[in-house]
């Protein structure tokens, strides 16, 4: 009777050991998968995964683009808000005024001199222009109607404006323009050209100043001196404001 008792016991205890043990496993087995599925919960969401099945693209960025390019042209055609930026209506008005005069130059654009250190007459009667957009269109539309006997179209005066930078060109009466250099000044600050020209017959040179290292809104002058004698200048007066048409 007392064996039987005791392996009855030893049974039950059996059976519960068992079943404690399953269910520790158990326990245990979804707590480290809770957690493994937790970190690979968050390994997701730090690592953008790419998805190799379909194909890489980016249409917010691709419209961006598209809308930047449409933006940057715009702003080319407008000119930065550019002082001598032209409208469509602008080109008009100069390519009808150079269609007018057969041999147009444009005096509204030239530069009042300021001040002279040379008794040369040839020298201190040196005529500066300060080419703007205007000055070019009209210009160009005068060779083109005396010349050709056609008139200029906004398309095609389009192709030769430029509003990253200003030119003037400084002529004379005789002598060579290639001796002379010019510089700008404004607000006592020195601006060299970043590019020079002397054209075929030797009469006139054209320099280049980038316009952002201008101040439009401030007057400056601009100063032609011979480069083998810089204490011989002649310097003019730049009212930007003044050349807006």
């Amino acid at each position: 009777m007392k064996v039987k008792i005791l392996f009855i016991l030893l049974s039950v205890s059996l059976a519960l050991n068992v079943v404690i043990f399953y269910g520790l496993s158990k326990y245990d087995l979804v707590e480290k998968g809770s957690t493994i599925s937790s970190i690979n919960k968050s390994i997701s969401t730090s690592i953008d995964v790419p998805n190799t099945s379909l194909p890489k693209t980016n249409m917010a960025a691709d419209s961006l683009t598209l809308l930047d390019k449409d933006v940057i042209e715009a702003k080319i055609k407008s000119g930065y808000g550019y002082i001598y930026s032209l409208t469509d209506d602008q080109i008009m008005k100069a390519i009808n005024e150079g269609k007018k005069d057969g041999a147009y130059f444009g005096e509204d654009f030239k530069l009042p001199l300021l001040s002279s250190t040379s008794n040369d007459s040839t020298f201190e009667y040196r005529d500066v222009f300060i080419n703007t957009p205007y000055r070019y269109v009209a210009i160009h539309s005068s060779n083109q109607y005396a010349k050709y006997d056609r008139t200029s179209s906004i398309e095609e005066v389009w192709r030769f404006i430029s509003y990253d930078h200003i030119s003037f060109s400084a002529y004379v009466t005789r002598g060579w323009a290639k001796m002379l250099a010019i510089e700008m000044i404004q607000e006592g600050r020195i601006i060299q050209p970043y590019k020079t020209e002397n054209n075929a017959n030797g009469d006139m040179k054209s320099v280049n100043f980038s316009v952002n290292d201008i101040d439009f809104r401030e007057p400056a002058s601009l100063k032609v001196f011979e480069k083998s004698n810089p204490e011989k200048y002649a310097e003019y007066k730049i009212y930007f404001q003044d050349y807006v048409k």
